[in-house]
């Protein structure tokens, strides 16, 4: 396990420092019952991962002490900032030339990768690859498939580092920081294609934050829409002679 800061990673991670593979960012806050069953996902993919990092959000459960006893992945811990903030530390750090993301509490299938790493590679063009998602319920007990559909999501996502280049990070004062950051994506003409195949598996459990807050997702939501409204309107207005 190596560990240090976000900000003693950002002075390493150059654009001349990029290397193929894939770098995986797994967001950490207080998810110390799942993020063992999450890492191992990752480590078991068929084609493997170049790095593995973990930016704990300023846990106050046994979740970071876990990692720290993990082999082979990178540990930054930050004071808790939410989860845009978080992400967008672990891009900073990221040496890959492709980028993937993984919530603490859900897991990928074992092709994940595979799949979307040789999409990428056939279509010099494609800046994304997404796949479908499982979610399931996990009453502690046993778990409960509830549906398989698309999915267009952080965690469902391959992206190559280029487009962070292209787009920025994620918006920190924006609870859906990865719709927002997609609509921006789509208006900048950035392609991207989605797999039939299922390529990670959510799970849905009672400390799920969209279960918690749901008044504050729905808030969120709309306030991102208008902001990529706003935008694009900004952008016609701009363009016009």
């Amino acid at each position: 396990m190596n560990e240090g800061t976000a900000a003693q990673t950002f002075q390493t991670s150059s654009p001349g420092s990029r290397r193929q593979g894939v770098s995986v960012i797994l967001p950490l806050y207080n998810a110390a019952p799942f993020i063992v069953e999450a890492l191992a996902s990752v480590r078991t993919q068929t084609v493997p991962v170049a790095e593995i990092i973990v930016v704990d959000d300023g846990s106050t459960d046994d979740g970071a002490h876990i990692v720290a006893a993990e082999a082979g992945v990178t540990l930054l811990r930050r004071p808790h900032a939410g989860i845009a903030e978080t992400v967008n530390a672990g891009v900073a750090a990221a040496r890959g030339e492709l980028i993937a993301f993984l919530d603490a509490d859900d897991r990928w299938v074992p092709q994940k990768t595979a799949l979307q790493q040789a999409v990428l590679e056939e279509d010099p063009g494609l800046m994304m690859v997404f796949g479908h998602g499982r979610r399931f319920v996990d009453s502690g007990s046993e778990e409960r498939i509830l549906d398989v559909r698309p999915a267009v999501s952080r965690c469902s996502g391959l992206f190559r580092h280029q487009a962070f280049a292209t787009i920025g990070c994620f918006d920190s004062g924006d609870l859906h920081d990865f719709m927002g950051w997609m609509l921006a994506a789509h208006d900048a003409g950035l392609k991207y294609t989605i797999l039939s195949e299922t390529v990670f598996e959510r799970r849905i459990h009672q400390a799920n934050y969209g279960l918690t807050s749901k008044e504050d997702q729905r808030q969120a939501y709309f306030k991102t829409l208008r902001a990529a409204s706003a935008r694009r309107r900004l952008r016609r207005s701009t363009s016009e002679p």
